[in-house]
Order: C-alpha cells, then sequence, then structure tokens
C-alpha cells in the first residue's frame, strides 16, 4: 500500500503540500519510498552531528502551516547521536508552523504501513475503552498465559494520533494510551507471552532480549518483581534486572496498545499492537531504567473497592 496515501489518512496533507522528512542511514529507505511515489514534493534531510545541522532545523520555520515535517529515525540517532536535543514525540521543533509527525523510532517499513492502515475507529474505541476505567476501583488484569495481577492505577493518557487542523501534531503509526500505577499497589503475576524490552541503565544497554521462546512469569508483590522464572532468558532477565536497584523492579505503568501490527520484538513496536498490553517497570528518570514488557490478549477488568 502507498505510505504516501496512509500519511495523508492521519494528517489530510493537501495535495499541493510540502514534505520535509528528516532521517537517517538506517530509516531512509522508507524516506526514499515517499518520495519515491511521488505523490507530494517531497525533501529529505539526513540527520548528522555537526553543528551545521542547526542551520538546517532553523531553516524547517519557513514551512508552512498546511505542509509537513516528517521525522523518521533510529533510536541510536535519536539518543546516542543527539537528534533528540531537536526533535521529540511529544513537541515541535521551536519555530516549526508545519504539521509534525514523528514516528515510531527503528520501525521496519512493514510495520509502519501496517500500523498505518489501523482502523481509526479502532485506534478511538480502544483509548474509549481505557479512559471509561474507573480509577476508584482495583483493575485486574489475566490472559489465558496465566497472567493475574491487580492494581490502582490513576487516568490514562495518550497523545494525538491524528493531525485535523493545520500546524498540529501527531506521533505515528497510533502506538499506546497509558495509566501511571500508583505505588505498592500490584500483586498478582505478569505471564509474559510477547517481547520482553531491551534493558537500559542511565543509557547503557545491560540486556537486549525481545521476543520470547516460551512464556516468562514475573511474581509482583506490593508493586515489585520478586522472581522471575522459565526459561534461559528469564534467568538472564532475572539476573540483569535484580543486578540494578531495587525501583528497577518497580511496576510504574499499564500500557494498551493501538495498532494492529505483528510482533517484532522491538519493543517500541510491539507494545503498541491493539491487541495486547504492556507494563513498564521503573521511573526512568530517578533508577535510570524503563523497562516494559508485552502480553497477548489482555482481559482488562475492575472489582470494587471493598468498603
Amino acid at each position: 500500500m502507498c505510505i504516501s496515501n496512509l500519511i495523508h489518512k492521519w494528517s489530510s496533507l493537501a495535495p499541493t503540500a510540502k514534505i520535509v522528512i528528516v532521517t537517517d542511514d538506517v530509516q531512509k529507505n522508507i524516506a526514499l519510498a515517499i518520495q519515491d511515489e511521488g505523490m507530494y514534493d517531497v525533501r529529505i534531510k539526513y540527520y548528522s552531528q555537526t553543528d551545521e545541522f542547526a542551520a538546517t532545523v532553523r531553516s524547517l520555520s519557513s514551512l508552512k502551516e498546511s505542509d509537513l515535517l516528517l521525522v523518521m529515525l533510529s533510536a541510536d540517532t535519536f539518543v546516542k547521536d543527539g537528534a533528540n536535543r531537536f526533535f521529540s514525540p511529544f513537541g515541535k521543533p521551536e519555530g516549526v508552523q508545519a504539521k509534525y509527525i514523528f514516528v515510531r523510532l527503528d520501525i521496519s517499513q512493514k510495520s509502519l504501513v501496517h500500523g498505518l492502515s489501523t482502523e481509526k475507529k479502532d485506534v478511538y474505541d480502544k483509548i474509549d475503552q481505557m479512559n471509561r476505567i474507573n480509577i476508584e476501583e482495583t483493575v485486574r488484569v489475566t490472559n489465558k498465559s496465566g497472567t493475574d495481577i491487580s492494581f490502582k492505577i490513576k487516568p490514562f493518557a495518550t497523545c494525538s494520533h491524528e493531525i485535523t487542523e493545520d500546524g498540529g501534531m501527531a506521533f505515528l503509526p497510533p502506538s499506546e494510551t497509558s495509566s501511571e500505577v500508583i505505588a505498592e499497589t500490584a500483586n498478582g503475576k505478569i505471564v509474559i507471552d510477547i517481547t520482553v524490552g531491551q534493558l537500559y541503565h542511565f543509557g547503557q544497554l545491560v540486556g537486549y532480549f525481545g521476543l520470547v521462546k516460551s512464556p516468562i512469569t514475573l511474581l509482583v508483590e506490593n508493586g515489585i518483581i520478586t522472581e522471575i522464572f522459565g526459561d534461559d532468558m528469564a534467568s538472564e532477565f532475572k539476573e540483569k534486572l535484580f543486578g540494578l536497584p531495587g525501583d528497577c523492579r518497580r511496576i510504574v505503568e499499564l500500557g494498551q496498545g493501538l495498532s494492529d501490527m505483528e510482533p517484532t520484538g522491538l519493543i517500541g513496536v510491539d507494545e503498541s499492537i491493539i491487541d495486547s498490553c504492556h507494563f513498564g517497570f521503573g521511573d526512568g528518570g530517578n533508577c535510570g531504567t524503563h523497562l516494559d514488557v508485552v502480553i497477548s490478549k489482555p482481559t482488562i477488568e475492575q472489582t470494587a473497592v471493598k468498603q
């Protein structure tokens, strides 16, 4: 399917709009495919760590509100090479008036097409379903692999996944709606049957996991992972996670995916799958870690608080 048509679906670009794509060597093939489709006047800018790139960013202010700035990068470029100084998934670069789309880091062309092909109704229905959860009640998450965990949450929040007016912005493909898990309220077990995310500690890669071959079980008591068991991946996961400060094992997030995509082993893609949910551990800034794990086909229900 034509990627340009799918971008139009989520951004309502006019035929006369210009598109500037900021990309790198890892993601350039997707950018070139959009350019080759010929639907729009597409210009490609390659990110570099040179001082001159700041001038390139300043030049983007010349784009009209009806034009589009599309940022499509790898995680290494975004984090290690400093592109995050200029671009964010959640806000436009200073001075940019154009429509702005930040594309999920490291996404493949196949996953991008699948994600952008998701029916809008499915995305908004899922967001609405999560928003109807009563935060005064305890949430229970189960699935057929054996997950059974309960906790309390704060309201769900989601970033924009569609540009409806000139000058707007979106994070695409539709990613997630998520909620903060209230400290010390989580008890039960999580059985990971899709993906264990990459484990970083203050920017340093500690463990690279991905798709699970057999389910991995996490036991959670008063909001903290107390045990991990399963296959060899589970053993490595436990060794590396338990080697970090205890707060890195604290459950902090319940996330619900929003895109119709297939599992890849990349956490950024897999946590966005619409028939999955994910749990986040570690608060990022303070403990230096935020780790996500993904389970399939969850049932998210509520139990009234006993008086």
